[in-house]
């Protein structure tokens, strides 16, 4: 009798800790593929001599250039300010302006990955966009006070 009961109490705390261990939360690393995806923040502003970014996301090593809009809102020439920046997210980036926009110009924010692997910014040839000039999100438009 004595041998049944120990049986039994073993039994029991074997289901115990199994049921326990069985509702544990388990954990795995993340995979990389879960990163968060490019992305840009910035506001209305009236830049001095640097354009504010709030927030970068990049997915590789690249660049963040700003450009100007032509009359149909799209964004056109060369970049009036671009900056290397290293792969994941950034907070309030600044971005010395080459060309100084006025009131009401509607400036793009785009992201390049660097491709190249040169130490110069060269959008288009070497370095390539993470969105088409078509594709830009609406968010990454700004306009300047």
């Amino acid at each position: 009798m004595m041998e049944l009961t120990k049986m039994t109490s073993l039994l029991g705390l074997t289901m115990l800790f199994g049921l326990g261990a069985a509702t544990q939360p388990t954990f795995a690393k993340t995979p990389d593929t879960f990163a968060a995806p490019p992305s840009v923040v910035a506001f209305d502003q009236s830049p001095a001599g640097d354009l504010k970014i709030d927030y970068v996301n990049l997915p590789a090593n690249g660049y963040v250039a700003v450009y100007k809009s032509d009359a149909t809102g799209k964004p056109t020439g060369k970049p009036i300010a671009h900056a290397p920046m290293t792969k994941g997210d950034h907070r309030n980036v600044k971005l010395p302006l080459h060309e100084k926009p006025q009131a009401g110009d509607r400036l793009w924010i785009a992201l390049y990955k660097d491709t190249d692997q040169q130490p110069s910014f060269d959008p288009g040839t070497g370095d390539k966009p993470v969105w088409s000039r078509d594709e830009l999100p609406a968010q990454n438009m700004i306009v300047v006070r």
